[in-house]
């Protein structure tokens, strides 16, 4: 989470020295300007808000966390490591899509029995139809 995305929830955003002042979105009516925010040289966010005496009922009040403050980073920054990071990244949202997929398809197979049974296509469609159910469970084998 950067710091633009949190300064493009707030009001009446106003540069301050090295950061910002805003309102706060908790809705302190007596308290313009009272959230200060900047960010430090190693990309943390520092956020406070004098009225509410803390930063967490502010981050609550935008959707978000403390530990959005806290961007996690690469710590080897060296191009190969890059690119083994952005692998890994890639891989995960493979196995999570693939998870997404074996689910619906569950669904699919259902329903594409239940049209089957019910004989609603029929010749080159049924068919196809067939075939369609038969990939999916074999996939689904694999992916089990």
């Amino acid at each position: 989470m950067g710091v633009d995305l949190i300064l493009s929830r707030l009001e009446h955003v106003k540069p301050n020295g090295i950061g910002w002042r805003a309102d706060c979105p908790v809705g302190h009516s007596h308290a313009r300007g009272s959230l200060s925010l900047s960010e430090a040289d190693n990309g943390n966010i520092l956020l406070w808000c004098f009225a509410c005496g803390n930063a967490t009922d502010p981050l609550r009040a935008l959707g978000l966390e403390l530990a959005d403050l806290f961007p996690e980073r690469i710590k080897d920054l060296s191009p190969d490591a890059r690119k083994e990071a952005q692998e890994a990244f890639k891989r995960a949202s493979w196995r999570a899509a693939l998870g997404v997929l074996a689910r619906e398809s569950c669904l699919l197979l259902i329903a594409a029995r239940d049209l089957r049974a019910a004989e609603i296509f029929a010749g080159e469609d049924a068919d196809r139809l067939a075939l369609a159910v038969d990939r999916i469970e074999r996939a689904r084998e694999v992916l089990a």
